[in-house]
């Protein structure tokens, strides 16, 4: 079993969330927690992932074959779901945490607030998919 297909996209994963942590501090927003549980900023680490299995695959077995497609297919996915769905449950969260705002204090200390950070701009997401291109290109050069 080749494991670059696992260990691969694993270090586009980690190194994507690094680099989102590092686009966060020079927002001002630097939460080590993040690493571990994050949607939304800057690169799309959902994207880069699913774009590394999509690359490997692409340069492994070709782009004319059958596990490319089902790649392409899940990747775009996984992509749209970033910038349309996600996003929708952030707006969705705003909303829903302002009524939160409006509560009596009583009732407001007991609600804890949706979390409003859930989608990526198509920038962001064109970040992920940039990273997870380049960045699996190169270490399946050394991995190879």
């Amino acid at each position: 079993m080749d494991l670059s297909y696992i260990i691969i996209p694993l270090i586009v994963l980690i190194t994507s969330q690094a680099l989102k942590l590092l686009t966060d501090g020079i927002k001002g927003n630097f939460d080590l927690k993040n690493f571990f549980v994050s949607y939304g900023g800057m690169p799309s680490s959902h994207t880069s992932f699913a774009v590394s299995v999509l690359t490997l695959v692409g340069l492994r077995e070709g782009i004319d074959s059958p596990l490319f497609a089902v790649a392409l297919v899940f990747t775009l996915l996984i992509m749209r779901d970033a910038t349309s769905f996600r996003n929708l449950l952030g707006r969705q969260a705003k909303v829903f945490n302002r009524f939160i705002d409006s509560l009596p204090a009583a009732e407001k200390k007991q609600t804890k607030k949706f979390r409003e950070r859930m989608g990526h701009t198509y920038l962001e997401v064109l970040g992920g998919l940039v990273w997870g291109v380049i960045l699996t290109y190169y270490l399946s050069l050394l991995i190879a």
